[in-house]
């Protein structure tokens, strides 16, 4: 009943942490109601499942037939921002299927000059053709399909074209930037911060998918272009010094139990002894001088399979024991590296030519306990890009500017 899915509302709020609150300005009183939404299935959204994103997009983010795509997007973004805009629509309240009035209208006006509303009816209904609109929209700007008008939604819809526009123009920059770089490489992994997704291109398609988690606001996944080395089974994760600092020794005050249970060992400096955890004072200052390194396995940070791609901002893709994360439409809760889903997937691919080497290896050296580095014939170039707006299919997408990177573009929204 309602009291045990209380119990969850503390959780699943943790859960949504990575929910644009700034970019929309969502209040606190409305981002508790969200979290007992999503938990409870309560009074906004009705009692339902929550949806499961999209798979990764087939059509390659950055290529000549995608970069003439976006500039006939932009075209037509142009002339509908010319053209007199209907009226916002009310920051309170909630539109779904059933209501009438004048704010049904509004969004009708707005779904159909963005091509999302096909088909006639009651101007002024909220009819079916108005809720499959609805659900149109917001997967196309990276939101759950609920079909329902409220908080996150309505601020998307509630940004103006000619901030679309200058969102359009920056995004076709950027993919006519990396055009040239990745032109002379037949083989090559993207990963798009703000979509949460990879391609693997191979004589220009898409070769691999695989949804991913990257970094939060305050620890954003860097704009990168390196090579897959290697590929380390089994691999150890060195605690960064900052997150050992903000999370890991708060945790140990908590729980002092916590370092064994996530089998996550002490040392005195890097290469220095082990050092045993119960001789530490952690509440002194000293605490912070330590080193910790967590044992390989299925609860480690990094999962079974870490991609090594050296680079000077020390971030990698890898496998990860949260799982579940994967399930919700934005995912930005790493420290900066990147957390793949279809690790396995990509892992193959990257593997094609590699003699009697295949993620099925892999998985037989995992299954063992085997530690293993397999270093590849042929690096495959990696390039960590940034896009919030992009075709699919003919389809603009637009994603929120989770990093604030391209805030010019927002300024209005």
């Amino acid at each position: 009943g309602r009291a045990l899915c209380a119990a969850h509302v503390v959780k699943q709020a943790r859960a949504m942490r990575f929910i644009p609150l700034r970019l929309f300005s969502i209040p606190t009183r409305s981002f508790w109601l969200a979290a007992y939404v999503l938990s409870c299935g309560a009074t906004v959204a009705g009692a339902r499942e929550r949806v499961q994103p999209s798979e990764p997009s087939r059509s390659a983010w950055v290529s000549a037939d995608a970069i003439q795509q976006m500039s006939s997007a932009l075209a037509s973004y142009r002339a509908l921002a010319r053209q007199p805009q209907p009226a916002p629509l009310p920051n309170k309240g909630t539109l779904r299927f059933g209501d009438t009035g004048q704010a049904v209208a509004d969004l009708r006006a707005r779904l159909t000059m963005t091509g999302d509303l096909r088909g006639r009816g009651d101007a002024y209904a909220f009819d079916e053709n108005v809720e499959a609109a609805v659900k149109r929209y917001q997967l196309r700007n990276g939101v759950e399909p609920t079909g329902i008008v409220y908080g996150i939604t309505q601020r998307l819809l509630n940004v103006p074209l000619d901030v679309r526009v200058r969102q359009l123009e920056l995004n076709l920059q950027r993919m006519q930037e990396l055009a040239p770089k990745i032109s002379a490489q037949s083989r090559y992994i993207l990963m798009n911060s703000a979509s949460f997704e990879l391609q693997g291109i191979q004589g220009g398609a898409v070769a691999v998918t695989s949804r991913t988690i990257a970094g939060k606001r305050a620890t954003p996944t860097p704009i990168v272009s390196a090579q897959v080395q290697a590929l380390n089974t089994l691999p150890y994760w060195h605690v960064p010094g900052t997150i050992a600092k903000a999370a890991l020794i708060p945790m140990i005050r908590k729980d002092p139990g916590y370092l064994y249970k996530e089998r996550i060992r002490v040392f005195s400096s890097f290469g220095g002894e082990e050092v045993d955890p119960g001789s530490v004072n952690w509440w002194g200052p000293e605490a912070e001088r330590y080193v910790f390194r967590q044992d390989p396995g299925e609860q480690n940070a990094l999962g079974v399979l870490r991609f090594d791609m050296p680079n000077k901002h020390i971030v990698y893709m890898h496998d990860t024991p949260m799982k579940n994360l994967f399930g919700y439409f934005e995912r930005a809760v790493s420290a900066g590296c990147v957390r793949l889903q279809n690790f396995w997937g990509v892992a193959d691919w990257v593997l094609a030519g590699q003699d009697g080497q295949t993620a099925s290896t892999l998985q037989g050296k995992v299954a063992s306990g085997q530690q293993a580095t397999i270093r590849l014939k042929q690096p495959v170039p990696v390039h960590f890009i940034y896009l919030t707006a992009w075709m699919d299919n003919g389809t603009v997408q637009f994603r929120n500017d989770l990093y604030n990177r391209d805030a010019s573009a927002f300024v209005s929204g």
